[in-house]
């Protein structure tokens, strides 16, 4: 009968709990979801692993996480509670006031009460009332085995779903040695609240806990440096390495034991230890803190060590942040600057050794510098640019950059979205460009502004020009053909007058704001042509003929030093072939071998510039230089490759349109590496390496 009494009253009491629970979730709801990790712990046991296990596994808690609360319940009684709240950082303190809670509870208990389905409702309750998001926690932390029936199974199960529905979840971490049938039910519990079940074995379960708590929440997981099995009074160290740009360092040791001398060493202290900001100490775990440690290869030191695991992890706290100084919108069709740098508050990272990737769209990988060149514009600076061929069609596309410091192994990576749009362009009709008359205003070419093939409106300032020329002065003018009421016009002639005899090239650009963003456009390049220069005949001068006395004199003199003049001759020949020979020898050996690549838009390989076949005279006397039909292919033809030590000379003397990186080539221009090389409308890749 008794038994009977004692099944009703579990049943009343766990309905109350039920009913509560329900009620309480359409009634309280906190401003902001938080994640959050509720302890169940068992009060009755005084077996000093257990205490330790729990403090140590706390403690690492709350010190990876400074400002995270953890709430307790007890087993024994349910209703009873210890919270550790989100500002409260003193180990010793918090951890003193737990070991006092769990003591008085356990002075309370009279007889063995341990029901789980009376705390784990306690515990789902405290989850609702706080209105924890998905990814919460409940850490059942069992020792002695719990008296489990069929109905209590049931109630468990029950609450379990509860928990499953609002993506919460159960861990289950039991003693040691614990039965197979309990075990099995411990199992289930941990299965259906998407936990993990694991024994209390040190330090691996307070390391597993710890790296899952943290890759939930922590804003970046600790880095694991070394894990393995120390030899008995052995001499044991291991290299941390830490990035630039660190305001703290955290070091994390687990041990199986207390024992051991530990010694943290700094690059600027190698002859003894440095002295942490903060040093946490528990039974299983030791955490080290360095506030703006110096970056570069730090030193963890074990002696003494009575054998056993040892684990260590460190974390750099890294207040920069990647910032992509633009995102957009950028044009189509036109080559970008990309600029990037580590900022923090109004201050900028600049670090001399630091290797900087920029990944587009998930295909494209780019090197940034911080050089002053292709593309950067001061060295030093800490801005690292790059720049971004034509990108065809508008839209978002992903950007990942990655800062790395390759001697300390270390990296900092990013991801963001960038976006391309149709921005007006500028086309050129040419009308007359040959023979033009000198100081005649002369109409050459018909500018017309679009945007996806519409009209567009600019001011005529908005068009500039440069040219390259035999001249030292164009008279250029733009003239507005169908200008609106504001004076901005879509169409514009552009007259031209040459005070000068010779020939010259021209490029326009449309050099205006769109979209709150400045931007740059380039035309086809025009090449004019002024009339012929006139041939001026030369003038005669008479002279007076000599008397014939005075000529054969002269033929005298003539033939007398006639042989002296050809030993000369021949002696001046020979000294000029030997200086020929040698500086032909000198040049010959000065200049390098072809070498790259050119590839198609899509990749493909269209010609390997070793494997072109060149005559003798031509490999001998002009070892450094590709010229355009030795490709055997129209699309280079005036063109010339002049091969010097790390860079390319890029030479058009073909008189048509070519494009460099999506800038004009009018006369020359100097390749490092690899450039997007635009003729005839075809684009190709000439690359140094293979791709």
């Amino acid at each position: 009968m008794k038994k009977i009494n004692n099944l009703v009253l579990f049943t009343i009491f766990v309905l109350g709990i039920f009913l509560f629970l329900d009620s309480n979730s359409y009634v309280v709801e906190a401003d902001t979801p938080e994640k959050k990790s509720v302890f169940i712990v068992d009060s009755s046991t005084e077996d000093l692993l257990y205490g330790e296990f729990l403090s140590s596994t706390v403690t690492t808690f709350k010190e990876l996480r400074p400002n995270s609360a953890y709430k307790f319940f007890s087993l024994n009684s349910p209703h009873d509670s210890f919270e550790i709240i989100s500002t409260q950082n003193d180990s010793k303190i918090y951890t003193s006031e737990l070991n006092q809670w769990l003591k008085s509870d356990r002075t309370k208990q009279e007889e063995d009460t341990r029901i789980i389905s009376g705390a784990l409702g306690e515990a789902i309750n405290e989850l609702n009332v706080t209105n924890a998001s998905e990814g919460s926690t409940i850490n059942l932390v069992l020792f002695d085995e719990l008296k489990i029936d069929a109905n209590e199974q049931k109630i468990v199960q029950s609450m379990i779903d509860s928990l499953y529905n609002k993506n919460w979840k159960l861990n289950v971490i039991h003693k040691y040695g614990t039965t197979k049938s309990t075990l099995d039910k411990y199992s289930n519990w941990s299965t259906w609240g998407q936990g993990i079940l694991q024994p209390i074995v040190v330090p691996d379960t307070i390391e597993l806990l710890v790296e899952r708590i943290l890759q939930d929440n922590a804003e970046r997981i600790l880095k694991k440096d070394f894990k393995g099995i120390i030899d008995k009074n052995s001499l044991f160290q291991k290299e941390i390495l830490v990035t630039p740009g660190s305001s703290e360092l955290e070091i994390v040791s687990y041990t199986a034991n207390s024992e051991g001398n530990i010694s943290i060493v700094s690059p600027l202290n190698t002859e003894g230890k440095v002295t942490p900001s903060n040093l946490v100490v528990t039974p299983f775990s030791k955490i080290w803190r360095f506030n703006n440690p110096v970056p570069g290869r730090w030193i963890f030191k074990i002696s003494d060590y009575d054998s056993g695991l040892l684990s260590i992890y460190h974390r750099n706290k890294v207040d920069y942040n990647i910032d992509l100084v633009s995102k957009g919108p950028f044009p189509t069709k036109n080559s970008i600057q990309l600029v990037t740098n580590m900022v923090k508050s109004n201050d900028r990272l600049i670090s001399d050794n630091a290797y900087v990737e920029l990944i587009f769209d998930n295909k494209i990988s780019y090197e940034m510098n911080d050089n002053g060149n292709k593309g950067d514009a001061v060295p030093g600076d800490g801005y690292y640019s790059m720049i971004l061929p034509d990108v065809l069609q508008p839209g978002e596309y992903d950007v990942s950059i990655k800062f790395s410091w390759p001697e300390f192994g270390s990296s900092i990576s990013d991801s963001t979205k960038i976006s391309f749009e149709n921005f007006p362009e500028i086309k050129t009709d040419v009308i007359n460009t040959t023979e033009l008359s000198l100081n005649t205003n002369t109409s050459i070419a018909i500018i017309e502004i679009l945007l996806e093939g519409e009209k567009y409106y600019i001011n005529k300032d908005d068009i500039k020009w440069a040219f390259s020329s035999d001249q030292e002065k164009l008279d250029i003018t733009v003239k507005p053909i169908n200008a609106i009421q504001d004076g901005r016009a879509s169409k514009f002639e552009i007259m031209l007058s040459a005070s000068d005899y010779g020939k010259a090239s021209i490029v326009f650009r449309l050099d205006s704001t769109y979209k709150n963003k400045q931007f740059v456009m380039y035309s086809d390049t025009v090449v004019i042509k002024t009339i012929s220069k006139p041939v001026q005949e030369p003038v005669s001068e008479i002279v007076k003929e000599a008397n014939s006395v005075e000529k054969i004199q002269e033929k005298i003199e003539t033939q007398s030093n006639f042989m002296l003049t050809i030993f000369i001759i021949v002696a001046v020949l020979i000294i000029l072939l030997t200086i020929i020979f040698v500086y032909a020898l000198i040049t010959y050996s000065m200049k390098v071998d072809t070498r790259g690549y050119i590839y198609d838009d899509k990749n493909n390989l269209l010609f390997d510039i070793n494997s072109i076949k060149r005559n003798l005279p031509n490999k001998i006397f002009q070892r450094n230089q590709i010229k355009g039909l030795d490709f055997k292919e129209d699309l280079f033809k005036g063109l010339e490759f002049r091969f010097m030590e790390g860079y390319v000379i890029l030479t058009n003397k073909s008189g048509q349109s070519v494009r460099v990186n999506n800038q004009p080539l009018s006369e020359s221009v100097e390749i490092f590496g690899k450039a997007w090389i635009g003729i005839q409308g075809k684009l190709v890749l000439y690359s140094e390496e293979i791709q």
